[in-house]
């Protein structure tokens, strides 16, 4: 199942010309990632989460502060931060 989601997330990067690291295949993917929207080019976070609540955490502790969007890679949709402990979603991507 994971390894599905690294082949989408590759293939999405690469079409909307966001850098992936070098790290993000040493893990297996989960649906929810993030990118960094102040990197130039805009980055996608090595790390991605199975869950919801582990990708909220990441904003919370990581990324407060730094323009971050979050995709769900299943749902394929976009999800923006209430600022608090919920992920909302928004557009299809």
């Amino acid at each position: 199942m994971f390894e599905r989601y690294k082949v989408k997330i590759q293939a999405y990067c690469e079409e909307a010309g966001i850098e992936v690291p070098v790290g993000f295949g040493r893990h297996a993917a989960g649906r929810y990632v993030a990118i960094d929207e102040e990197s130039s080019p805009p980055k996608l976070v090595a790390t991605t989460w199975p869950s919801r609540k582990e990708a909220v955490n990441y904003l919370v502790s990581l990324a407060a502060g730094r323009r971050t969007r979050i995709l769900d890679f299943k749902d394929r949709c976009e999800l923006s931060f209430d600022g608090k402990a919920s992920l909302l979603r928004g557009a299809a991507f």
